[in-house]
């Protein structure tokens, strides 16, 4: 390709890239249809299951993961939850249980199930 030939293309060194809808170059589109969160019976048990532990080990963890993981159920229960408002939620509260193993592996679980319902 001469050097003065337009790169419509999209580079990347390294990392990670989760990209929903991409279009690039002239007159390019992307378009998504109806894309939803459709969250498996697994989700639903496995916030029960993290509210179970988070009270079962409270002493062990500091009070914002109780805010954190309400914040987290209200978004779920969501008639459109927000993936960022979730996935923020998800971090702060795998930050906070790490002290508790059993947390740290019910976390996991529950951020790979709503991984799977966004689609990713």
């Amino acid at each position: 390709m001469p050097e003065s030939s337009p790169n419509y293309g999209i580079q990347q060194s390294g990392g990670v890239s989760n990209v929903g809808n991409q279009a690039v170059g002239p007159h390019a589109r992307a378009i998504s249809h109806g894309l939803r969160f459709t969250a498996s019976p697994a989700t639903g048990e496995l916030v029960t299951e993290l509210r179970t532990l988070l009270e079962r080990h409270r002493a062990e963890l500091p009070d914002a993961v109780g805010e954190a993981a309400e914040e987290l159920r209200d978004e779920l229960d969501s008639a459109e939850p927000d993936r960022g408002v979730v996935a923020r939620a998800l971090e702060r509260i795998t930050i906070m249980v790490r002290p508790v193993a059993p947390l740290v592996e019910t976390v996991g679980e529950l951020t790979k199930a709503v991984d799977s319902a966004f689609g990713r």
